[in-house]
């Protein structure tokens, strides 16, 4: 069982790879919903049908576990009329400090 969940994550590593660059890319200098993005997504035929589900995990990743993104204040989502993240790209220094973060010792 284990070794086919681990084979089932490899398999997807390639397609996560690329929707991260895929996000980074339509991002660029802008500041941007998930449901911003997933629309650039579908115009740029990036994505095949409208799913939130593309975006959202690859976002998580991209702000806790890469920092190449970071939450920006919040927006009213067009559709839903709640408050969403928005999203940009993080700058060196913020990329730095959060990487360090971890490394802090408290006393």
């Amino acid at each position: 069982m284990i070794e086919t969940r681990q084979l089932s994550f490899e398999d997807i590593k390639p397609k996560r790879l690329t929707k991260y660059m895929q996000i980074l890319e339509i991002i660029g200098n802008r500041k941007m919903t998930a449901r911003e993005i997933e629309a650039e997504m579908n115009k740029k035929r990036y994505s095949t049908f409208f799913d939130m589900n593309h975006v959202r995990p690859r976002l998580t990743e991209l702000v806790n576990e890469y920092h190449e993104l970071i939450e920006d204040g919040v927006k009213e989502d067009y559709i839903t009329h709640k408050k969403v993240a928005v999203y940009r790209r993080t700058t060196e220094v913020e990329k730095m400090m959060l990487e360090n973060e971890n490394h802090y010792t408290t006393y």
